[in-house]
């Protein structure tokens, strides 16, 4: 298996522990869904993949808010360029 980024074939799974929560402010009412899977990383590049279990995922899909455009959920942010 090769990077979707970067092609290398220098990949590590780790157990993740992650929290997902919303950023929106009328669901911070909402505890965040704690979520242990394993996470792919690229040693070369950092490019990171994980597939959220079903179980978080309908947690996650049930506490959707309703359709908006992602600037209303996410504040806009300068992350660094991945090249």
């Amino acid at each position: 298996m090769a990077c979707k980024k970067c092609a290398s074939e220098n990949l590590q799974k780790l157990t993740a522990e992650l929290t997902a929560s919303s950023r929106h402010v009328d669901e911070v009412k909402h505890p965040p869904i704690y979520v242990y899977e394993e996470l792919l990383v690229c040693l070369d590049c950092g490019f990171s993949e994980i597939v959220i279990p079903g179980a978080e995922l309908e947690q996650l899909r049930k506490r959707a808010p309703s359709p908006r455009r992602r600037s209303e959920i996410v504040p806009e942010r300068n992350y660094p360029d991945f090249e």
